[in-house]
């Protein structure tokens, strides 16, 4: 499994003007519907506020990847959103998330989302994969450094 299969160019937001982590994850899974991976988003968006409730997943550096399993998710999906200005996400680090990868996972099935959380922590590490995704202009360029980041 590659991030870049589960990330298409119409789920990366860019210059999402939001106040809370809840209007992100709203706007980001908005993308799945269109992209028929979830097929109810409230019912998704439950899930992924129920997980949140087990540990933040603000995971440091400006970075949030919050998650779930639903049964509302018809097939695996990610999307990437990128903020004008972050958010408070409870983050371990204390700081606030400008960047953040939203993960859908069926219900039933391999944890797929686990393996999608372990690829981005390692590819998140490194400052010039930070970087490249701050200054992408486009979808394509944020999947182009992704691609060429990932192992």
């Amino acid at each position: 499994m590659k991030i870049v299969d589960l990330l298409n160019e119409d789920r990366i937001v860019l210059g999402i003007d939001a106040a809370t982590k809840e209007d992100v994850w709203r706007i980001l899974a908005d993308t799945f519907v269109k992209s028929e991976a979830v097929s109810d988003v409230d019912a998704y968006l439950q899930d992924v506020k129920k997980r949140e409730e087990h540990g933040t997943t603000g995971v440091g550096f400006g970075i949030a990847i919050p998650h779930a399993k639903s049964a509302a998710v018809i097939k695996p999906a990610l999307a990437m959103g990128r903020l004008k200005n972050a958010v408070d996400v409870q983050s371990l680090d204390g700081t606030r998330a400008d960047l953040f990868f939203l993960i859908a996972a069926p219900e039933k099935g391999e944890d797929i989302h686990l393996r999608a959380l372990s690829k981005l922590a390692r590819m998140l590490m490194h400052e010039s994969f930070l970087k490249g995704l701050r200054q992408a202009a486009t979808g394509r360029e944020v999947r182009e450094v992704i691609e060429a980041n990932e192992v």
